[in-house]
């Protein structure tokens, strides 16, 4: 079964990565409590699970989202460094056609509430959907904050599998 990765941006943005890590101090303070004390099984154990957890977060924070193609199934994966962390399985079933929306998001800085109760950063977000042949049923697929990256995306599914890039057009007629 041959597998095709495509990386293509950053999963969070620096807002969220900064929360990431805080919450990766947690087991490193853990890891470094435990590098002092004589050791039992149990404190092997935590210190291991410990360890992992902060190497996740680490690389769960610094990773990228894109596309995963599985034989011939298309998943929404993150990467690391090229290795696949996670990936979700992603339907194709009564979808031939791909699309690109736009969308005008914000996101807002939670952490910032008490100085500037309102702060938040608009952005562009083009997601991708597969759609049915009338464009009426469609199924969200991912979100890119960069044109470009989603172009690549778009052209990453219609060489890989069966569906044809078209300009999303619903037709409601019966």
């Amino acid at each position: 079964m041959k597998t095709e990765k495509l990386p293509l941006e950053a999963s969070f943005n620096p807002h969220q990565i900064m929360i990431i890590m805080g919450f990766s101090l947690i087991p490193l303070m853990i890891v470094i409590e435990l590098m002092d004390n004589n050791l039992n099984w149990k404190g092997y154990l935590i210190f291991i699970l410990s360890l992992l957890l902060f190497f996740y977060l680490i690389s769960l924070a610094f990773s990228r989202k894109g596309l995963l193609k599985k034989g011939n199934k298309l998943y929404r994966a993150k990467f690391f460094n090229g290795i696949t962390l996670y990936s979700n399985k992603v339907s194709l079933n009564d979808r031939p056609v791909v699309s690109i929306l736009k969308f005008k998001k914000r996101q807002k800085y939670a952490f910032f509430s008490v100085a500037k109760p309102d702060l938040d950063k608009s952005f562009n977000s083009f997601e991708i959907f597969v759609l049915n042949d009338r464009h009426i049923k469609r199924d969200s697929v991912m979100y890119f904050k960069n044109e470009e990256n989603s172009q690549r995306a778009i052209e990453f599914l219609t060489t890989q599998f069966p569906l044809r890039h078209e300009v999303f057009s619903p037709n409601f007629a019966r």
